[in-house]
């Protein structure tokens, strides 16, 4: 659990400073000696304002610290001058990596028993796991391909009808036996699992393990019990889990791998079961009983668009204050659009900050939005794509493009490219290019070449106005986005005084976060609500050429953000941001320095 934490601990230097001072100043002198000649024939006048900053830091021994550079980071940086202080490059490379995005190739082992056991009860061989998980996947494409014909009939006019429609009566939903069941835990147990984990390891970071640990949980729709296993070992405070299952050999299959994974522990967990979500008034008049709602994978079983809408309400209004509602789906447009379709029923039916709301119970969104306001990719609008198949838009990612291949430059390997993209570009903007896209995020997965591709919701239900809803952090007085903007001010302003200032309250913002063990994925500097709304989530993999690298994120109040990172900006404005933004990923989060208010 610690291994990510430790990837940010100190250097080892710094724990034994006072033995090595002198010979780190004398270095540092020779290294700002030959950083001051470089910069002497810059052509750029920001170089001589940068090198006053440079001098006048370095007089200071006390405040030295050298980053630890693996040869691939070094020879990234390019010169001498990266063994200077880089306080925002361990500011900023938690965040932005997204380290939690590759799961542990070894299962624990009590899963992985549980797992074991219940495929070789089954009594089926693979090749018959294989045809019968086959089956399930045509089902559910067809269902897909129904809802897909159903939201378009809701943006196109009831009149709407496809060239290939097929008969509505022909959906049914899928039938879950002995075989089905064998073969979605052979497939799809170690995927589900995977992600479901991440999912809920992001939300346990960025609202802290002292203010949330779950006891309750609903799962709707709890299949073969992969999400409730995801959710048990993670979280050691689960006394009872409920599952919504109609399936008798689900039920089963999940039964006996739940009480596998727990069967070690001293007070074991109460697993109970039921075939349907009722729907009664007590949630309502008592404020649920749940603190932790799964619906995993499960909107993708269901026939149509309003089940998806109803099973969802539901759930959120059997949670209790401080309840969390995750949802999970392919990451497809038939997937994304579920995802979005809840998260727009949640915020208008709760709204987090109308004062005029009658209900005190309201939504606000944890992740992956860092927002509340609307979704920038509302994918269908009026006579979106008439032709073609359903359920298979234009290909989402650029590098699937052959167009967009053939007019990429070659560029230096990057060994840590996974899922990148080069193209050309050499400015910065607020971009519509994905306006009529669709977002998902990968999770690397051992066995898998190209990971499993999923969109999620993660919601919090609290009461409006209360205090203590905001999940404070130990790092609440303090805004990572606000000091990069002040810094990048006095840049522009050529503000010396300003600019030291900002250095300094990153060095010791720095210092002080090194210190933390608040969170083992390093995401302490993010709790808070405040924290959150001034990051953005990076929905596509950074585009990277030489010198500069481009960042597309989704920011407040609902729009999609093209940030060019350059090294030279980031050597004079933010020392280590270019390193950060080098190593951040699909799927992490990265500072906001271009705020705007939502429209009233």
């Amino acid at each position: 659990m610690r291994l990510l934490h430790a990837a940010r601990k100190r250097p080892l230097h710094v724990l034994c400073r006072q033995s090595v001072t002198q010979s780190l100043s004398s270095h540092s002198r020779y290294l700002n000696e030959k950083s001051n000649l470089h910069h002497h024939n810059a052509r750029s006048p920001q170089h001589s304002f940068q090198r006053n900053l440079s001098s006048q830091r370095s007089s200071i021994p006390e405040k030295e610290t050298f980053e630890e550079y693996d040869t691939n980071d070094f020879l990234a940086d390019g010169n001498m001058t990266s063994m200077s202080p880089n306080p925002w490059k361990n500011l900023l490379t938690n965040p932005a990596r997204a380290a939690w995005r590759v799961t542990n190739p070894q299962l624990p082992s009590n899963i992985s028993e549980a797992f074991g056991q219940v495929l070789e009860k089954g009594g089926r061989t693979p090749r018959q796991l294989k045809r019968s998980h086959r089956s399930v996947l045509e089902t559910h494409k067809t269902l897909a391909e129904f809802r897909e014909r159903e939201r378009r009939k809701m943006v196109n006019g009831k009149h709407y009808r496809s060239s290939n429609s097929t008969d509505e009566k022909s959906n049914i939903p899928v039938y879950y036996g002995h075989d089905e069941t064998l073969a979605t835990l052979k497939h799809r147990m170690m995927p589900t699992y995977a992600v479901t984990r991440r999912v809920l390891n992001e939300c346990q970071s960025l609202l802290g393990k002292e203010n949330w640990q779950p006891q309750r949980v609903l799962d709707f729709g709890i299949g073969c019990g992969s999400s409730s296993v995801a959710a048990l070992d993670l979280f050691d405070s689960i006394d009872w889990i409920h599952g919504i299952e109609p399936s008798k050999a689900m039920r089963d299959c999940s039964q006996a791998i739940v009480e596998g994974v727990t069967k070690d522990r001293s007070i074991p967990t109460r697993v109970t079961f039921s075939t349907t979500l009722p729907n009664d008034e007590s949630s309502a008049t008592t404020g649920g009983s749940f603190d932790l709602a799964l619906c995993c994978y499960t909107a993708m079983e269901l026939p149509d668009v309003m089940s998806t809408l109803a099973a969802a309400a539901l759930m959120f209004e059997k949670l209790k204050p401080g309840g969390v509602f995750v949802m999970i789906e392919p990451g497809t447009p038939d997937g994304f659009n579920s995802i979005r379709s809840v998260r727009n029923m949640l915020l208008d039916c709760c709204p987090p900050d109308d004062d005029e709301f009658e209900w005190e119970e309201r939504c606000h969104i944890i992740a992956p939005c860092t927002h509340n306001g609307s979704c920038p990719m509302e994918r269908h609008k009026k006579d979106f794509v008439k032709k073609g198949k359903l359920a298979h838009d234009l290909p989402q990612d650029l590098e699937n493009s052959e167009s967009v291949k053939s007019s990429m430059p070659m560029d230096e390997p990057d060994e840590e490219d996974d899922f990148d993209t080069l193209i050309d570009g050499s400015s910065t903007f607020e971009t519509e290019a994905f306006d009529s896209s669709f977002c998902s995020f990968v999770q690397m997965i051992p066995g898998s070449r190209n990971g499993e591709k999923f969109s999620y919701l993660v919601a919090q239900k609290r009461l409006f106005n209360d205090e203590n809803a905001d999940m404070y952090g130990p790092f609440q007085s303090d805004n990572l986005s606000e000091l990069l903007m002040f810094a990048q001010r006095a840049a522009v302003e050529k503000d010396e005084t300003a600019a030291i200032q900002a250095f300094d309250r990153a060095q010791e913002l720095e210092d002080r976060y090194l210190d933390s063990d608040a969170d083992d994925l390093g995401l302490e500097l993010l709790r808070g609500d405040n924290q959150r709304y001034q990051m953005g989530r990076i929905i596509r993999a950074p585009i990277k050429k030489k010198g500069h690298i481009y960042i597309d994120y989704c920011a407040d109040p609902g729009r999609i953000i093209r940030h060019r990172v350059t090294k030279a900006v980031s050597n004079n404005v933010a020392p280590g941001m270019f390193s950060a933004a080098r190593k951040s990923r699909w799927g992490g989060l990265w500072p906001n320095t271009n705020p705007k208010q939502a429209d009233t």
